[in-house]
């Protein structure tokens, strides 16, 4: 993962991360229960801060704490917050919150049902997005560089371990670039790839002017 090397480029480049955040937190905004979540908020990953403020447009909580794995405060320094805390989501124990929320993270890790029971120890709620199977699938076919993506069905039964009510939906996105050459700059200025991981001759029979997101928004209530 080279993401803390692209900050600088990340929020230009973050085209669907963008279109994500804003899509997550007009879902937790068609929830009504969730309106009366807002006293303690934890967010996680939070990266430049592109889902934190999208999400601060719309919502008003009177506690919010940010983390991610990286030090991205000097990022974070427009923004409403309360408290950083610097750490793996695996292995952190978060304080209690009333809703636990994430944009474009949990595809990271490196145990997803890990990570769930330590984020039901702190929260009843918990809204999400992550990208899913078949994300990014021109790079896996073509350099068989990929995430663990799960399946949305893989998902939900983990959740179902810890959460009573859980309603998701799904969509896929699809950038268009003028030339293969393109596609991969847009991928590394943000940071997701593995490139260092391939050959110069690799990079260059890269033939696709596409790449595909599949991304998934989950609510989950204990």
């Amino acid at each position: 993962m080279t993401f803390e090397k692209n900050f600088t480029t990340y929020d230009k480049n973050a085209i669907v991360q963008k279109k994500v955040a804003a899509n997550l937190v007009e879902y937790i905004k068609n929830d009504i229960s969730l309106s009366k979540a807002m006293n303690k908020v934890i967010e996680l990953g939070c990266g430049t801060g592109i889902f934190t403020r999208e999400f601060l447009s719309k919502n008003n909580p009177r506690y919010l704490i940010l983390n991610d794995f990286f030090d991205v405060e000097k990022y974070l320094s427009d923004l409403d917050y309360n408290e950083f805390i610097q750490g793996d989501i695996e292995s952190l124990t978060f304080p209690k919150a009333d809703m636990i929320i994430s944009s474009s993270a949990f595809q990271w890790v490196n145990s997803f049902e890990k990570l769930i029971d330590n984020i039901s120890q702190s929260s009843d709620n918990l809204a999400f997005s992550l990208y899913t199977k078949g994300n990014l699938k021109e790079i896996d076919e073509h350099f068989n560089i990929s995430l663990n993506y799960l399946a949305n069905n893989e998902i939900n039964q983990i959740l179902k371990k810890r959460f009573r009510d859980i309603n998701f939906m799904k969509e896929t996105v699809i950038l268009e670039f003028n030339s293969p050459l393109e596609a991969l700059r847009h991928l590394k200025n943000t940071g997701v790839t593995g490139f260092q991981k391939t050959s110069i001759s690799k990079i260059r029979s890269f033939a696709s002017c596409t790449l595909t997101y599949e991304i998934s928004y989950f609510i989950c209530k204990a």
